[in-house]
């Protein structure tokens, strides 16, 4: 990689000279610079850095628009907050300004100093929160007004190469349908800005295969897949309230097991048919919350007592229904989703209503309450999760949502609770409204709407397309001042926040589509980042995250085999699909299957690498003759060779037109494979060349000796004797079932090199 100087006036480039300078005068680093002058930190910036960490840790669970100290002044707003930090300060700026009994009020309060605090002793005098706003209070008085260092997201990736449109678009196509471009679509978007990709992946974006792929990154967040096996799904529903649900049980028994299969796939899909089908027909996607219908499939239909049919033209299309006597919110009123987040007479649906905030209002509920709580302070409370300022903090965000979910039970069937909802609970309700009594019979209907026109519910769906369509996770708030990469960590944090906020208001300007959000996060440096020219170690850990080099997911791997050599990883075509298979490799290649196996694995292990290698060799095996024996026009691999081209005569001299034209394949294959374009003269060509010659000299030179004995024959699964995809014999003129010039497995020990390369198994 190469180090060029460009960018130097970083957060942590400026830490490091205040550092020098320190030493230099013999003073210590402070939290805000040079102890005793040379503060070199804006009071926004200092904020940032050292005082909203603490304050995240200590107040933020009960100050909050939700928390049990909602109505006081000081309300803070988290990171899905745009100008969040601003607010914070001109919030505690404020505060800052008041005095109590001659002490200022913002260290009086926390630390109990003369006066009370609901929330009890947040921290002591004289301690490292105390030193902060201390300073802080200081700083409010007498402001600094030094230069701050703030950077638009543009300067921050100054030193990061992008994919140009056309490179960008085959990732893309790649990422959303498992296809490489067109050379129509290439033309569409060569040399005309980023920009021109938009109506390209309009298009793209209608395609099958792209709802395929929304149902693998929404399963991911669901998890509703766990259904699939068998009747799983099926066996979730009552038959009292749906005497159909096994309807297919009257047809012949040759029939049955498909119909099952059919029906309960379309039942446990339920949820992530939804969303496909808001997606595909460009309707708000808020109407995953707000549906006031669901969406199955005509086998799903039936079981719920909705299509009297036993066969369909296409089992698989989807379209709206309204169960009975359910009131329908999108998936919160699925049975399958609701199943999958489940609760108990103990839990009182908080489950449901953590997984509402962490999945739809941007909000990790366990992370705002992550600080140790003292028990022995609440074993005396009456009615802790009320009552004690240690519970009550999450419980007042919590269980007004909780609420919401009254009228489903722990089969995520609609069944009211007789007596009513839970008297010793907050009220049922959202942000500061409680919810009227008569909107009790359908809370979730109610309260659906509102998550969904609160931006935290935009700022979600970014977020969860974006870890699905990079592999990268989302950067969190940094929280440790005293860790060596803070300002790395919060630095990259910010710029994200920028970039997810300008993604947030064109998704919402666009009436909620989710395909501008999946435009948007193409065009991003972290989906089109390639390589890095930097100065320092410091800009490196800013970078970090930048671009989207992870490894594939086992689907992805399937379908990018079969895009680039025309073939899937597997015997036969009616064959078990190895990567896809739980009885395969799926599993070990770092899948999930949605029930105990939840997390996916995006960093390689030895398994997963000799799983790779093992496809490399197979696919490379199997596809080089069958590509031989098409016409080079129609070829995928080979347009530039024939198995005839040796690169030397019987005599040894090279024959400089094969080489040219074993060099020229070698170069299109690293543009179609991995997708790189390189020189003809370049070292990546050189390698791959020099293994051809290397493989092919030592195949020739065993197929002559008679010591050796090199068999000429291919193994069997190397041959190409029929049509891989009908069994049709191939005429015999295209048959390949001998290698006498050892080219083929010459261009098979290519292939190998090129399919296992950490270009090709990472995207």
């Amino acid at each position: 990689m190469a180090i060029a100087p460009k960018r130097t006036h970083t957060r942590a480039w400026i830490a490091s000279l205040a550092v020098t300078a320190c030493a230099a005068t013999g003073f210590s680093l402070g939290v805000s610079g040079c102890n005793g002058g040379g503060d070199c930190l804006t009071n926004e910036e200092f904020f940032k850095q050292e005082v909203f960490p603490m304050v995240e840790n200590n107040c933020m669970s009960c100050h909050n628009e939700q928390g049990v100290a909602k109505h006081t002044q000081y309300i803070l707003r988290g990171s899905e907050w745009p100008g969040f930090i601003e607010q914070n300060l001109a919030v505690i700026e404020n505060l800052a300004k008041i005095d109590f009994d001659g002490k200022p009020y913002l260290l009086v309060k926390p630390t109990e100093d003369g006066t009370t605090h609901k929330g009890g002793v947040r921290f002591e005098k004289g301690s490292d929160e105390y030193k902060i706003l201390e300073e802080l209070i200081d700083r409010v008085e007498n402001p600094e007004t030094c230069e701050g260092n703030s950077e638009t997201a543009d300067e921050f990736f100054e030193g990061v190469k992008l994919m140009n449109e056309v490179e960008t678009l085959r990732k893309a196509t790649l990422t959303l349908t498992g296809r490489l471009p067109t050379s129509e679509e290439l033309e569409l978007v060569r040399d005309l800005g980023i920009d021109s990709l938009d109506p390209v992946l309009d298009v793209v974006m209608q395609e099958e295969e792209f709802s395929e792929r929304l149902v693998e990154i929404w399963n991911d967040i669901f998890l509703t897949d766990r259904y699939l096996p068998n009747a799983d799904a099926l066996d979730l529903l009552s038959t009292e309230t749906y005497p159909e649900l096994y309807w297919y049980e009257g047809l012949p028994e040759e029939q049955q097991g498909e119909a099952r299969y059919l029906t309960n796939v379309g039942v446990a899909r339920e949820p992530l048919n939804l969303i496909t089908y808001i997606v595909q027909n460009d309707i708000p996607f808020t109407e995953i919350l707000t549906a006031n219908y669901t969406v199955l499939t005509p086998p799903a239909a039936r079981a719920y007592g909705l299509n009297n049919q036993s066969s369909w033209e296409d089992p698989w299309v989807l379209e709206k229904y309204t169960l009975p006597n359910v009131p329908h919110a999108g998936v919160l009123t699925s049975s399958m989703w609701l199943n999958r987040f489940p609760t108990t007479a103990t839990n009182r649906n908080r489950h449901r209503s953590r997984i509402t905030l962490l999945y739809f209002l941007a909000t990790d509920i366990l992370r705002v309450g992550e600080r140790p709580v003292n028990a022995d302070s609440i074993v005396t409370v009456t009615n802790p999760t009320m009552n004690a300022p240690e519970c009550s903090g999450c419980h007042q965000t919590i269980d007004p949502i909780a609420g919401a979910f009254q009228n489903w039970d722990t089969t995520g069937a609609y069944n009211p609770l007789p007596d009513g909802w839970y008297p010793d609970m907050v009220l049922t309700g959202f942000e500061d409204e409680d919810m009227p009594a008569t909107e009790y019979p359908s809370a979730l209907q109610w309260i659906a709407p509102k998550i969904a026109n609160d931006r935290r519910f935009a700022l979600s769906m970014v977020q969860i397309m974006y870890k699905g369509l990079t592999g990268q996770d989302v950067l969190l708030q940094p929280r440790d001042p005293s860790s060596p990469t803070y300002a790395a960590d919060i630095h990259a944090f910010d710029i994200q926040q920028q970039v997810f906020d300008g993604i947030v208001e064109k998704f919402i300007g666009s009436s909620y589509n989710l395909k501008t959000i999946v435009k948007e996060i193409v065009k991003t440096t972290y989906f089109r980042a390639e390589n890095l020219a930097v100065v320092d170690l410091a800009t490196m850990n800013e970078l970090a995250e930048v671009g989207t080099a992870k490894w594939l997911t086992p689907e992805r791997l399937h379908r990018k085999v079969e895009a680039i050599t025309g073939y899937p990883w597997r015997d036969n075509p009616d064959s078990t699909q190895y990567l896809l298979s739980t009885n395969e490799y799926r599993i070990f290649y770092g899948g999930i299957d949605s029930d105990s196996i939840t997390e996916r694995i995006d960093e390689p292990n030895g398994l997963m690498w000799n799983i790779a290698f093992r496809m490399a060799q197979e696919m490379a095996c199997w596809t080089t003759a069958r590509d031989f024996a098409k016409d080079p026009s129609d070829r995928l691999l080979f347009p530039f060779v024939e198995p005839s081209f040796v690169p030397e005569e019987d005599n040894g001299f090279a024959v400089p037109v094969v080489n040219d034209a074993i060099r020229a394949n070698i170069q299109y294959l690293y543009k179609h494979v991995l997708g790189e374009q390189v020189a003809l003269n370049s070292d990546e060509v050189d390698r791959a060349y020099n293994l051809f010659i290397s493989v092919w000299e030592d195949g020739k030179s065993g197929v002559e000796s008679e010591a050796e004995g090199y068999p000429v024959d291919l193994p069997g699964e190397c041959r190409a004797e029929n049509d891989w995809w009908t069994g049709e014999p191939l005429p015999e003129a295209r048959r390949i079932r001998a290698d006498g010039n050892y080219t083929v497995r010459a261009w098979m020990a290519v292939m190998t090199y090129l399919l296992s390369d950490y270009k090709f198994l990472h995207e």
